[in-house]
C-alpha cells in the first residue's frame, strides 16, 4: 500500500489564492481533514518563485496565473489545469499625483503590472486600446504606454517613492489595490470584472506524474478546494474577513476592501475551467499582443474530469 503523500502547493498571498489559505487554515484547526494526503503550502514572493518551485519539482502543484501556466506547458512542463482558483477580483488604480485623470492620461506613463503574462496585463492592454494607446514594455520607445513587471510586493513602496511621477498606477491582483488606495497613493480604476465578467485568473495546476501516482489524493484535494470556495461564498463575512487578514497578513481595513470591493468569485460551477475563455486569453496574448509565444492544445493542458465528478456527486 503506498503512503500517503504530502501535497507541496506554491502560492502568493493574494485574494486570488485565498481558496488555498482558507482550506490550509481549516486542516489545522481540525475542522476538515484529508484521508489520502497531507497539505504543505508552500508562501512565495512572486510568480518567478512559482514557476522556479514546478520546474525544479520543488513544488507539487500551484496556484498560478493561467497565461504562465500555458506557457509553462509549452514548454515541456507536464502539468494540468485542473480547476480555476476563483474569477475576476483584480483592480486597476491610478496614482493621484501623476495627473492621471482618465485612461487618455496614461500616454506617456508606465503602470506596473505582476507579469507579463498575467490576465491583468491582458485587460490592461484592452482598456488602453479603446483609448486608442499603444501599450508595450519598458523600453518600446514606440509605446504610447508602457509596462513595467513589478513584484505587487514592491508596487506600494515604488509608487510611494516616484518623485517624477511616471508611474501611471497599477494592474494587479487584489490585496495590492486596496494596499495602494489605502495608503493614500491611488485611487480606483475600475475592477476587473467591469472589463470581463467572470474572467478566468489563476489555475490550480498539478504535476501529471503526481496526478498518476496519487489519483484519489488529487481527486480529494481538489474536493476540499471546491467545498471551500463555496464556503467562501457562503459563509458570514465577518468570519471569511478574520481567516483572509491571516492568510493575507494586511491590515483588516485593506483584507476588507480587497474581498468585499473586488467583485472576486469563488462559486464552485465557476471553478470549472472553460476551455472557451482560456483559449480567448490565449488568442489574444498570442495574436495581439504577442507575449505568448506558443499555442497549446487547451484539451491537451485541461483536465476537468476531476471537478466534474465532484460536483456531480454533490448534486446526488
Amino acid at each position: 500500500m503506498k503512503d500517503n503523500p504530502c501535497i507541496r502547493i506554491g502560492h502568493l498571498k493574494i485574494v486570488d489564492h485565498l481558496i488555498l489559505g482558507i482550506a490550509d487554515l481549516q486542516l489545522k484547526e481540525n475542522e476538515t481533514r484529508l484521508s489520502h494526503s497531507s497539505l504543505e503550502t508552500v508562501a512565495m514572493n512572486s510568480w518567478d518563485q512559482i514557476c522556479d518551485g514546478l520546474t525544479q519539482n520543488d513544488i507539487n502543484g500551484a496556484f498560478i496565473s493561467a497565461p504562465i501556466a500555458m506557457d509553462l506547458f509549452a514548454a515541456g512542463l507536464d502539468i494540468r489545469a485542473l480547476m480555476f482558483t476563483h474569477r475576476s477580483g483584480s483592480v486597476i488604480v491610478r496614482n493621484k499625483t501623476a495627473g492621471v485623470g482618465n485612461i487618455a492620461d496614461f500616454k506617456g506613463k508606465t503602470v506596473l503590472v505582476p507579469s507579463e503574462l498575467c490576465v491583468q496585463n491582458m485587460l490592461l492592454h484592452r482598456l488602453l486600446s479603446t483609448a486608442g494607446l499603444t501599450f508595450g514594455i519598458h523600453d518600446d520607445i514606440n509605446a504610447d504606454v508602457s509596462y513595467e513587471v513589478v513584484n505587487p510586493f514592491l508596487m506600494t513602496q515604488m509608487l510611494a517613492n516616484d518623485d517624477d511621477n511616471d508611474i501611471a498606477g497599477l494592474a494587479v491582483s487584489e490585496p495590492f489595490g486596496s494596499k495602494v488606495i489605502q495608503k493614500g497613493f491611488a485611487e480606483k480604476v475600475c475592477t476587473s470584472q467591469s472589463l470581463w465578467k467572470n474572467h478566468p485568473c489563476s489555475l490550480f495546476v498539478l504535476k501529471t506524474s503526481f496526478m498518476e501516482q496519487y489519483f484519489e489524493a488529487a481527486e480529494e484535494i481538489i474536493s476540499l478546494f471546491v467545498q471551500t470556495g463555496q464556503y467562501i461564498e457562503e459563509a458570514a463575512d465577518d468570519k471569511i474577513l478574520s481567516t483572509a487578514h491571516h492568510f493575507l497578513e494586511q491590515d483588516k481595513d485593506v483584507t476588507k476592501t480587497a474581498l468585499l470591493d473586488s467583485d472576486i468569485c469563488f462559486d464552485s460551477s465557476l471553478l470549472i475551467p472553460d476551455i472557451e475563455a482560456l483559449n480567448i486569453i490565449q488568442s489574444y496574448m498570442t495574436d495581439t499582443m504577442g507575449v505568448l509565444k506558443n499555442k497549446i492544445d487547451m484539451n491537451l493542458f485541461v483536465d476537468s474530469s476531476f471537478i466534474l465528478n465532484i460536483l456531480s456527486k454533490a448534486r446526488l
